[in-house]
């Protein structure tokens, strides 16, 4: 008489224990949701892609080929020293700017191009011009690049110091900015936007000269000009490096944007120890079971069926995938990888409700022993 009145559960505790099964019970084999699957059979739609790290990318690959650090460029001021003879009246020095067109205007002789040359070889455009026009005989001509222009980028977003840079206009690429600023952030992801300033290009053409011939080594500006806004556009650095497409070089005033990649946490949920959320590692994405044993491991040793919340592309939807943690263990291609924003529930099965009936009524026993 005593052992039964032992073992007898109060009653409110017993009707939990039975509704609880019987819910399981019902519940389990009833699901018809057209957004349930299976882990095996899921449709590709709902497969966690491959996540593109920056931090792996070769940056080496996107960075454009400068040309040498001495060229003249749009924009450098120049130093022209002319001299006929080693008398101090016979030498003349005259600044000369370039412009966007790549040409600088040299008194007496006019616009000549200059850009993508070294400062040796424009003394020998300049003198050359000097002789064709018949100024001097044998003029000797002497450039110095007084100072060279210099491309003010920003570069902000997902890079260790955000800032405005300079650099060369023959090494304004995006991975010169991006260096410059510190080298990419931890949450960077592998999408940059650019965004350029207008493009004033003017058109060139050759000047006529007597009898009908055109000057040597001379362009000129025909006053009209190309004025468009160009729009920011974003490329991937992964897809980038793959395909080998060098992205074009960054004008003065642009911008470089290292878009963030900050994805949503985890939750872990249902028969675990320690429910909760926890950050999405995109260097190793986790699966069913790292996301459970970040969660303290299982709380009922029977636990076995897992359900999957995933957002899906279309919004406000969900889809529900179950997985089956025995199969996940001997399998691990059974180990669902999870995506941002996924849920993990380890669901009651009809196994767990009566395990936790047994340990209950071994608990009621255990304590109620020392009343009697």
């Amino acid at each position: 008489m005593t052992l039964t009145r032992i073992g007898t559960l109060p009653p409110p505790a017993m009707r939990s224990c039975i509704g609880v099964a019987l819910a399981v019970l019902t519940l389990s084999g009833c699901q018809s949701d057209s957004n349930f699957y299976d882990a095996r059979s899921m449709p590709r739609s709902l497969r966690i892609a491959a996540t593109q790290n920056a931090q792996k990318v070769d940056l080496a690959r996107l960075q454009a080929v400068g040309g040498d650090s001495d060229e003249i460029g749009p924009g450098d001021f120049l130093e022209v020293s002319i001299a006929v003879s080693l008398k101090k009246d016979d030498q003349v020095i005259v600044p000369a700017r370039v412009g966007n067109d790549g040409t600088a205007n040299i008194p007496n002789v006019g616009k000549i191009k200059l850009a993508g040359e070294v400062p040796q070889t424009a003394e020998l455009i300049i003198a050359r011009e000097l002789i064709n026009l018949g100024i001097y005989r044998n003029p000797a001509v002497t450039v110095h690049v007084a100072h060279k222009k210099m491309n003010r980028i920003s570069v902000v977003g997902a890079v260790e110091t955000p800032q405005v840079v300079e650099l060369p206009p023959n090494s304004s690429d995006v991975v010169s900015a991006i260096a410059a600023a510190g080298g990419l952030a931890e949450n960077a992801s592998a999408d940059v936007t650019i965004r350029n300033p207008k493009d004033t290009s003017p058109r060139t053409r050759r000047p006529a000269v007597a009898g009908g011939l055109s000057a040597p080594f001379t362009t000129v500006s025909d006053e009209r000009e190309v004025d468009t806004e160009r729009g920011p556009y974003t490329f991937n650095l992964v897809s980038a490096t793959q395909t080998g497409a060098v992205p074009e070089m960054i004008q003065d005033g642009g911008v470089v944007m290292v878009n963030k990649h900050d994805p949503e946490p985890i939750s872990v949920t249902g028969l675990v120890r320690d429910s909760g959320s926890f950050d999405y590692t995109t260097d190793k994405p986790p699966t069913v079971l790292g996301a459970i044993a970040l969660a303290g491991g299982r709380s009922n040793q029977l636990a076995d069926k897992v359900f999957v919340i995933r957002p899906t592309s279309q919004a406000g939807q969900k889809a529900v995938i179950q997985v089956s943690l025995r199969r996940a263990k001997r399998n691990p291609k059974e180990d669902l990888v999870l995506g941002p924003g996924d849920i993990v529930s380890v669901e009651q099965t009809p196994a767990t409700v009566m395990l936790e009936a047994f340990q209950l009524i071994r608990f009621g026993i255990s304590g109620s022993a020392g009343l009697f």
